[in-house]
């Protein structure tokens, strides 16, 4: 038995407590624990490990900008031991086929544990996409072209509810967008705006079944009040904390955009307050030299997976944000929106894990997260990064360094 004792979150606070793990579980939580192997990080803070709803690796079709190996890494470092990859590569995941061929690209490269979503574009290819952790349905344009319409998000939405999918939404409405190119973010903004989200929430809201429904990047508090009831929620740390008044052109394009600071500082609070279910990267790597063209023509996305957790725990610290509210925006409710034994520190549960000293704090930079594409929106703000982190028992990361390959597993979900 591995026995790994500092002050561990459990039972919703901080006590110092040793966690017995064996066979990638955690079988104890004792104040004394003896065991084979025995690691003392002394006043450094144990957590659950991270898990990101929303992740896109890139592979196959954009290799050198992300691959499973160099994602899940990143992951790694930043504390997140559990992932789910989006649907919209090239080819994009819509088949029983294309499905298959990612799960045997994944195999065995992975640094963290991972879950695949697919995107079936009817009920009869929700059926066949079976093998997938969860659904995702894009209602507009963006990476990828799998946008799909109201008949076929209701045929969805119907066949994953008795397969217990959960089905992510990007919500947004493409007859509320501009008609101009956007040569700016604050254009982006505009071509895209808030009012398209609530007009897609609100047509979902008359679409949605009975099964599991989870609405991706909300980026307003509007947005916020009008998701249908019952559906969890994700913001991004790009909307909690980038806005229009960032100096970042294409490199902070995405999709949905960034807002105007006023609605920043709200759906910041939002998030604070317990509002929002969970955070979420939306980590969507590309080439510096793909972001640095003219700005129509730059692609949407900004990675993230690394510096998620390290930036929040640094707020954290701050006094920000509490620690129960980022423990459970981050670990405990994606494991309980998924159904998986993670994201608690609990006898029976996977012994996913992250150890940090909060009163640690370095600068963010893509070469700290090993970030492929080679930059990173958040570069110069600062993070609190783990010294450690375990994967089912077993260390992928020992002093904030890559120690393990090929750790990581894919998850499926039960059914509900």
């Amino acid at each position: 038995m591995l026995v790994v004792r500092g002050r561990v979150f459990y039972g919703g606070r901080i006590e110092p407590l040793s966690l017995g793990i064996d066979e990638g579980r955690v079988v104890a939580v004792k104040k004394v624990l003896r065991g084979d192997d025995q690691v003392d990080y002394g006043d450094a803070l144990v957590l659950p490990g991270g898990i990101d709803l929303h992740v896109h690796l890139r592979e196959p079709g954009d290799e050198d900008a992300e691959d499973f190996a160099n994602g899940t890494r990143s992951a790694a470092l930043g504390g997140v031991t559990t992932v789910l990859d989006m649907p919209n590569n090239a080819p994009p995941v819509t088949t029983r086929a294309a499905l298959e061929e990612k799960i045997a690209r994944a195999r065995g490269r992975a640094h963290v544990d991972y879950g695949l979503y697919a995107a079936p574009r009817s009920g009869g290819g929700a059926s066949r996409l079976s093998g997938a952790a969860a659904f995702k349905l894009y209602m507009a344009e963006t990476t990828g072209g799998l946008a799909i319409d109201d008949d076929g998000v209701a045929e969805v939405l119907e066949a994953a509810g008795p397969m217990g999918k959960l089905v992510s939404v990007h919500a947004e409405d493409p007859r509320e967008f501009g008609k101009r190119p956007a040569t700016t973010l604050e254009d982006h903004h505009q071509a895209r705006p808030k009012g398209a989200e609530v007009s897609a929430l609100k047509r979902l809201a008359g679409l949605r079944g009975d099964g599991p429904l989870h609405i991706a990047h909300v980026t307003s508090t509007e947005a916020l009040d009008a998701v249908p009831r019952g559906a969890t929620t994700e913001a991004t740390p790009h909307h909690l904390l980038l806005d229009l008044t960032t100096t970042r052109g294409a490199f902070g394009k995405v999709n949905p955009p960034l807002r105007p600071h006023e609605d920043r500082e709200a759906l910041w609070r939002a998030f604070a307050d317990g509002r929002i279910d969970v955070v979420a990267s939306d980590h969507a790597p590309h080439l510096r030299e793909a972001k640095e063209g003219p700005f129509a023509e730059a692609p949407a996305g900004v990675p993230g997976v690394g510096t998620m957790l390290p930036i929040l725990l640094r707020i954290v610290k701050g006094g920000d944000l509490t620690l129960e509210r980022f423990v459970a925006a981050s670990a405990s409710k994606p494991a309980s929106i998924l159904g998986l034994d993670k994201g608690v520190l609990a006898v029976g549960r996977d012994a996913d894990l992250l150890v940090v000293d909060p009163r640690r704090a370095e600068r963010v930079s893509a070469k700290r997260v090993r970030s492929k594409c080679g930059w990173t929106p958040f570069e110069g703000f600062e993070g609190c990064f783990p010294r450690a982190v375990y994967v089912r028992g077993e260390a992928v990361v020992e002093d904030g360094e890559p120690c393990a390959e090929g750790t990581g597993r894919m998850i499926t979900t039960p059914k509900r």
